[in-house]
């Protein structure tokens, strides 16, 4: 089976004219510093080209998103600020909130050990780590208990993302026998450079302020632009939503998405001369639109061979279908569609009954609840919903409308039952 993809389905504006022309190992510098975490020494020429165009590279950032630059001998990573609360993209080695609470602990722990004057012995045990942050955490009503499963899976997706990053080496030991409970079982990590360029200082004020944004039970499903940015300018906000995606919506922060419509032509140019990609403005939102194939970054939103990807289309595309048929009503003046989670629930349950033999057998042995917690996942990925909230709706961003999949049968006479994804749209993806 082959399933179909019908991307940029809606009409819109799509922006690339550029009377500029960039070096293209300034262009690389820009994508490359955008698209990468951070850069190290040791990745060679990525990190000698971004250091050599440095300050045109901060110069541009002073003007268009207030991004600063950081670097040194060993690093050079882009300190970029929020302009919402809820950017949209995740990262697949950190899946739940606690993973990520476990990576801010991991590096108050580096940090606290600089300051009380281990700085030059960077060497901890992961038992000595997680009785820190269990004593550290156990006045927050999300205490850590590492003799709980669930904890100690997600120190060690934060301490392998770390890894990953460079920000960490293991010197000894197994960290899979220490999340097994192995009787006696521990493990040495040493701490890099990398980690402390990721230590950022904290202001309680702005983080008490966001939790009690967060803290409202109807939060995923209202505006996610926060009150702390309101002094950036507009167009500055409009950037960072642009560059972090996946989207900017004008249902979060109409003065940016006015912004952009009123520089609409300025934005795309600069876009394009400087990135080598496109402003696709549409009435609700505007997002970067750049060639397949084209991601350096840390994150692929869509992949040919993922049945959560092909579920999350396929979803899109039964969402359209019930506003078409006239059973769901039609989104709101800013493009978004409140549903309900049962509602949600029972359109999952008829794209699995029509569909569900074209997925793999992981998924059609599931339990529907336990996989639509991953399509949700999956979606909030691609920046198509928010939610489940407390509130038990889901909101359903524009975006949704760029997609539209189905499965195309095997010609007559063949035997190919593998499903694969085909572009049927531009030769371009989302941001």
């Amino acid at each position: 089976m082959k399933m179909l993809i019908d991307e940029q389905v809606v009409p819109g504006r799509l922006n690339g004219v550029s009377d500029q022309t960039l070096p293209a190992d300034l262009i690389k510098a820009h994508v490359v510093l955008l698209e990468r975490e951070l850069i190290q020494a040791k990745q060679g020429d990525l990190f000698r080209l971004v250091q050599h165009h440095y300050y045109r590279l901060q110069n541009w950032h002073d003007q268009h998103t207030g991004w600063r630059i950081q670097r040194s001998s060993k690093v050079i990573r882009l300190e970029r600020r929020l302009s919402a609360t809820t950017p949209g993209y995740l990262y697949d080695r950190l899946r739940e909130p606690r993973d990520f609470a476990c990576l801010t602990w991991i590096l108050w722990y580096a940090e606290n050990r600089q300051l009380s004057g281990r700085g030059n012995d960077q060497q901890f045990l992961l038992s000595q780590l997680a009785e820190q942050i269990q004593e550290q955490a156990m006045g927050d009503g999300g205490a850590f208990d590492f003799r709980r499963p669930g904890d100690r899976y997600s120190i060690q997706r934060a301490l392998n993302y770390l890894e990953g990053l460079g920000g960490l080496q293991l010197v000894d030991g197994q960290a899979r026998e220490w999340v097994a409970q192995v009787v006696d079982a521990d493990v040495l990590y040493e701490f890099t450079e990398v980690s402390r360029s990721l230590i950022a200082s904290l202001r309680i004020d702005q983080v008490t302020q966001l939790a009690e944004e967060l803290a409202d039970a109807g939060a995923i499903v209202k505006p996610s632009r926060i009150s702390m940015v309101s002094g950036v300018p507009d167009l500055i906000r409009a950037w960072r939503a642009l560059l972090l995606g996946p989207a900017l919506f004008k249902f979060d922060d109409p003065a940016a998405f006015v912004a952009v419509q009123q520089h609409a032509d300025r934005l795309a140019t600069e876009l394009l001369a400087t990135f080598g990609w496109l402003l696709d403005l549409r009435h609700d939102y505007a997002c970067i639109v750049r060639a397949s194939g084209s991601n350096n970054g840390p994150v692929s939103v869509l992949t040919p061979y993922g049945t959560n990807d092909q579920i999350a289309l396929l979803l899109c595309t039964a969402i359209r279908e019930q506003i078409q048929q006239g059973i769901w009503s039609g989104p709101d003046a800013n493009g978004c569609l409140l549903v309900a989670t049962e509602d949600m629930a029972a359109l999952f349950y008829s794209v699995r009954e029509r569909y569900g033999d074209n997925w793999g057998n992981e998924a059609r042995s599931r339990s529907s609840q336990s996989l639509l917690n991953d399509v949700y996942r999956k979606m909030r990925q691609m920046g198509v919903i928010r939610g489940p909230g407390d509130s038990g709706h889901v909101l359903v961003l524009p975006t949704a409308a760029r997609y539209r999949a189905t499965y195309e049968a095997p010609a007559a006479g063949t035997a190919n039952t593998t499903t694969t994804l085909r572009n049927r749209g531009k030769n371009n993806r989302k941001r």
